[in-house]
């Protein structure tokens, strides 16, 4: 199963966001999501790689998962009908998958750490602003921890420790099967004048195309342009930038240029620069996480099938 990176965004959350704890609630939404599915709370529901995970964990990731499947219908204006069939199944049975593949990740996590030696009474980290699915303070507290153990692997990590940690050969590989672009831009927006601004471009490209050092030059005419974030590295289906940039940055070799590309939000000239290693080792930690939890050794109480 191909889990998902929100579910790491979900574990830097619990790092960086700080809230307060909630009283314990009986009537919470996770004890109703038990008592539909007919399960107790705390009965063991999966095992991934030897470690017992309890349906509470489960029915909070399948509460989660169905709830952003809803705003995204709703969103879209669309009917949410859980039996629509897509890959592999139905809408249904794909949250139920995805539930399943957040649930592993966040065991492969509390095994690694555990492995390495973690110590939950280590201060890292603060509290957590997960979303509101019903958890009491102790449930919260569980989760809590497995982000402070995400946030200890990769600090461990960082400093080289740790079976997670590639050499330079490794990263410069991961960058190269891996799809990842490293850009500079330079964006003259269209604004409220189109043509002002296809003029403006072309004046920027000559004068890109009669400078000496073209390197220097694209820097400086990218801040003139307000850009001042400089080269960045993507990933394959990064956001940042629009499909039909990104397809046209792939067909440029490092340290070129491209022409003046046109798309709704204005006018882009990119350059294409080597990829740091450096840069690829925040992606290259969490797809070596995900890695692992594809290939964890997970069975499922017969509880779950129902």
């Amino acid at each position: 199963m191909k889990m998902r990176m929100t579910c790491l965004a979900l574990l830097l959350c619990l790092l960086l966001t700080a809230c307060g704890g909630k009283e314990p609630d009986s009537q919470g939404r996770t004890s109703l999501l038990g008592e539909a599915a007919g399960l107790e709370e705390e009965e063991v529901l999966v095992t991934v790689d030897g470690r017992e995970v309890p349906a509470w964990r489960y029915l909070y990731w399948l509460a989660w998962t169905c709830g952003q499947m809803r705003e995204r219908y709703e969103s879209s204006g669309t009917v949410l009908d859980w039996d629509t069939p897509v890959s592999g199944g139905t809408l249904a049975q794909y949250v139920k998958d995805q539930a399943l593949a957040d649930t592993v990740l966040y065991a492969v996590v509390e095994n690694l750490a555990e492995k390495a030696g973690y110590a939950s009474s280590e201060e890292v980290g603060a509290k957590a602003a997960l979303p509101d699915m019903g958890l009491d303070e102790a449930q919260m507290a569980q989760l809590e921890d497995v982000g402070r153990m995400y946030g200890w692997l990769y600090d461990r990590y960082c400093a080289g420790e740790g079976s997670l940690t590639p050499t330079q050969e490794e990263l410069e590989a991961y960058g190269k099967t891996g799809g990842f672009l490293t850009l500079d831009r330079i964006l003259i927006p269209a604004g409220e004048d189109r043509e002002a601004a296809r003029q403006r471009a072309s004046e920027v490209f000559s004068r890109l195309n009669g400078a000496e050092d073209q390197g220097a030059a694209f820097s400086a005419l990218a801040a003139e342009g307000g850009d001042q974030v400089g080269p960045r590295t993507l990933a394959p289906d990064s956001a940042e930038l629009d499909g039909e940039l990104l397809a046209a940055a792939r067909e440029l070799q490092a340290g070129q240029c491209s022409g003046i590309l046109e798309t709704q939000e204005g006018f882009s000239i990119l350059r294409r620069l080597e990829t740091d290693p450096e840069a690829l080792k925040e992606p290259y930690f969490d797809d070596r996480l995900l890695d692992l939890a594809e290939a964890a050794e997970v069975t499922t109480a017969p509880a779950y099938d129902g």
